[in-house]
């Protein structure tokens, strides 16, 4: 499969000085070695560990091009070696600045499908992104009916077939950013957040459980063609943009000239094996 046609513009030089509401940057995942090696370079150990869990390189990769390319996009913000960027996981696995950076008021979120990355960076309170690839799936019909509401399977069945897969994916990408944007994640039940989802339609939380849905705000992305995306984040966060990290920037950012070569002399993480990735954003 080629790479998805990324569509939003390269950003200002002095981005990283001027995050004022949110920041949603797209990134591909399938790198050149040089910067696969970089990127390696910067990982902590425990990100290292993690992708010796991953049976094919093509995921191993990934795994490691997305990780590298979140520290090397806070680090900017932080204005520190993305090799000390530290994180820390909450109990659902929401990933949150720790260290010397915790305090900094930054908050980010990172998902992929594929070769598609996107991040977002904000100094609002709460914040979640999520893609997929748009594709048809044989059981549509019976998961919405199975983890949705009732009144989003019924709107659901009422379209037609060819509507359905782009559907599908914008009611579980708004869904899971607003979860992500929680921190709850989906252990909890998928029905109890509706939000808009008919191709076409703007984004929209419906209902929320035990909230009013005018306490966020829900963004419709459109990174690449071929993919639903969505961010959630709480109201009045000032203006959203959208971006495109340069392919080889990757190869520039880092600091550790050393072990970065030493990954790309010895094929570093590419030796590594394990399981594959499953369906879900690691």
């Amino acid at each position: 499969m080629s790479s998805p046609d990324i569509t939003w513009s390269y950003p200002s030089q002095d981005w990283a000085r001027a995050l004022v509401g949110a920041h949603v940057w797209a990134a591909r995942l399938d790198l050149a070695p040089v910067a696969q090696a970089n990127f390696f370079a910067s990982l902590d150990s425990q990100e290292r560990q993690r992708a010796t869990r991953f049976a094919f390189e093509r995921d191993r990769n990934r795994f490691v091009a997305g990780r590298g390319l979140l520290r090397a996009i806070l680090a900017r913000y932080l204005q520190m070696n993305p090799a000390e960027v530290e994180l820390a996981y909450g109990p659902h696995g929401k990933p949150a600045l720790a260290g010397l950076a915790a305090t900094s008021g930054l908050r980010f979120n990172l998902a992929h499908s594929e070769d598609l990355a996107l991040l977002v960076a904000t100094r609002a309170a709460m914040v979640g992104v999520d893609v997929e690839r748009i594709r048809p799936l044989p059981d549509m019909l019976d998961l919405v009916a199975r983890f949705f509401s009732k009144r989003e399977s019924a709107r659901f069945a009422s379209l037609r077939t060819e509507e359905q897969p782009a559907a599908f994916f914008n009611l579980w990408t708004r869904k899971e950013a607003w979860l992500k944007a929680t921190g709850e994640g989906i252990v909890h039940s998928l029905n109890r957040v509706e939000v808009s989802f008919v191709p076409g339609e703007p984004a929209r939380l419906v209902s929320l459980p035990g909230q009013e849905t005018n306490a966020w705000a829900l963004h419709n992305l459109a990174p690449a063609p071929g993919f639903a995306a969505a961010l959630a984040i709480v109201a009045n966060n000032g203006r959203l943009e959208c971006w495109r990290w340069p392919d080889d920037e990757p190869a520039t950012v880092l600091v550790d000239p050393k072990l970065a070569g030493d990954a790309l002399r010895s094929g570093g993480f590419t030796e590594l094996h394990s399981t594959e990735r499953a369906f879900r954003n690691p």
